[in-house]
């Protein structure tokens, strides 16, 4: 009988420890629930992609709302030979509304530092998870052009993606990268990616790594991190709809034969910016 030598090498890349217990917890889950959970990721696109144009539409129509009440008491202050007074009492709401601003962020620093020194395993990772989120949203070329400008991060994966598919929709400044839909997709993909962990995590070998204990108990951190990196898009979309505002969107002219002025191409940019921002505070695992 032929003996069979097996040499295990040290220090085996954690990696590789890693998708050999998930591949074994992935085989032993069942087809039910393996379909639930696809189907359930398909939803939970389709939902976050929703939340956001609702998100903007409200906001919109609030700010419609504010600006017409805003020129009405105007103009009754007109007629009424109110205009100084009303000007005098907009000026102390608007100052009142800047103090309370600064408060408020005063007060969040605070307790961030205050978190820190009482619980920094806790809050340490958290603040580091959103840091690099938003890094990796908005992207880590800094200060190229000016110390404020931040070119990669996600949006600029159009590069690659263009050059690989040689579809024109997908090149740079490509308007699925370039917009809500890439924030849209990177929170499914994390939190999806959880879900799957949480469905195999009792699959698992009983000998595994700590890591999916982790993933499984800290479910805050993956909201930091997606919440950083939908910050850092939303910051990237901003600065290609202002300061670094000489692009295009891509492929509207050869894919569907329209053009834009170079305002409306600015104001998309903004726009999705601003519907990224106003979704910042949902970001939750259900």
């Amino acid at each position: 009988m032929e003996n069979n030598l097996i040499v295990i090498p040290k220090g085996i890349p954690k990696t590789k420890v890693l998708y050999k217990e998930f591949k074994y917890a992935w085989n032993n889950t069942s087809d039910e629930m393996k379909k639930k959970w696809a189907l359930d990721s398909i939803k939970l696109l389709g939902k976050v992609t929703i939340r956001r144009g609702k998100g903007l539409i409200k906001t919109v129509g609030k700010l419609l709302l504010f600006s017409a009440g805003e020129v009405a008491g105007l103009a009754g202050a007109v007629v009424g030979k109110r205009t100084i007074n009303h000007l005098s009492g907009r000026k102390k709401r608007a100052f009142e509304s800047i103090k309370n601003l600064g408060k408020k962020s005063k007060s969040v620093i605070n307790n961030t530092i205050y978190l820190l020194r009482n619980n920094p395993k806790e809050t340490g990772p958290i603040l580091f998870l959103g840091v690099l989120g938003f890094f990796c949203g908005a992207g880590t070329q800094i200060g190229e052009k000016t110390f404020y400008d931040i070119d990669g991060g996600i949006p600029d994966l159009d590069w690659k993606v263009g050059e690989m598919t040689n579809i024109d929709l997908l090149k740079h400044r490509s308007p699925f990268f370039h917009s809500f839909i890439s924030a849209a997709v990177l929170e499914t993909m994390v939190f999806c990616s959880v879900n799957a962990i949480k469905i195999i995590h009792s699959k698992l070998p009983g000998e595994h790594d700590s890591f999916w204990d982790q993933v499984v108990s800290k479910g805050n951190w993956a909201e930091a991190f997606v919440t950083g990196a939908c910050t850092g898009i939303a910051y990237h979309l901003l600065l290609d709809g202002t300061l670094d505002g000489g692009g295009h969107l891509a492929g509207l002219s050869s894919t569907f034969d329209m053009s834009m002025p170079h305002s409306a191409h600015q104001t998309f940019f903004v726009t999705n910016a601003a519907a990224e921002a106003l979704d910042l505070d949902k970001k939750k695992i259900k």
